[in-house]
């Protein structure tokens, strides 16, 4: 009976033992719990300066305005995630990202998308971006002139808004292959009418032609109209209409100066 009452008090022992680490873990944690709690709320780390970067068509004050910080906020308290996806929200920010400088700043770097297009459907006109987006409605910003993707059709879009139409998405790809192309090197892409059915009309700047493409595959069609033209010994500047929709054939009409 001895034995078996000190074996009852030893685990009495280990239990009250357990009982007061656990006590004190927990007395531990809301002690730094409350640390934690006091240092976020000093004043010493209130936001008082907001850098943005790389800005070029976003004003820094609408960057700003973006995150939507008023009044006393600690530095410490922010979701840095959720405040760089309400900046990349704007439809001119492709991506965002904001990093904390202790004790009060923020540092927000933005990269913007660019405009490649103005999109002409109906009566209204369009900055669209290389992914697609509609950046602005009407007018642009100064710099070279952008080609103008018109659609045969009537369409309205939202600023912000990705283009989704597949006949207008491939217009912008083809206006991207064109760039690197080196036949239209010396011509500037003015016009490219994007057709109900899905062909398209380029007409290069200055030029006077006209080069019809098919739906898809166009870096066939143009490397077809590459070996043609050098078959003919001059590039577009000697024909004035080039038809690349048939598999396996160019049609071409020369300019009086191409023979």
């Amino acid at each position: 009976m001895k034995r078996k009452g000190q074996k009852n008090n030893h685990r009495r022992k280990k239990r009250l033992a357990v009982v007061g680490i656990a006590g004190a873990v927990a007395l531990v944690g809301a002690g730094v719990w409350w640390v934690n709690r006091s240092v976020r709320a000093l004043p010493y780390f209130q936001v008082k300066e907001i850098q943005v970067r790389g800005n070029a068509h976003v004003a820094a004050a609408e960057v700003r305005a973006r995150l939507g910080l008023r009044g006393s906020v600690s530095i410490l308290h922010l979701d840095l995630e959720d405040l760089a996806s309400k900046v990349a929200a704007h439809p001119w920010i492709r991506r965002a990202a904001i990093e904390r400088r202790l004790p009060v700043s923020l540092v927000v770097t933005v990269e913007e998308r660019q405009p490649v297009a103005r999109l002409a459907a109906g009566r209204t006109a369009y900055l669209v971006s290389a992914d697609g987006v509609v950046v602005q409605e009407g007018g642009g910003p100064t710099g070279p002139p952008l080609p103008t993707v018109r659609a045969s059709w009537r369409a309205e879009y939202r600023v912000g808004e990705r283009i989704s139409d597949p006949r207008l998405a491939g217009g912008l790809a083809l206006l991207a292959l064109l760039r690197g192309e080196p036949v239209l090197r010396e011509a500037p892409i003015q016009e490219l009418v994007v057709e109900t059915d899905g062909n398209y009309i380029l007409r290069p700047a200055g030029s006077g032609v006209i080069v019809r493409f098919g739906p898809a595959e166009q870096g066939r069609q143009l490397s077809r109209l590459d070996v043609a033209l050098r078959h003919r010994g001059h590039g577009l500047e000697g024909v004035t209409y080039a038809d690349l929709r048939f598999p396996g054939r160019v049609i071409l009409k020369p300019s009086e100066k191409g023979g």
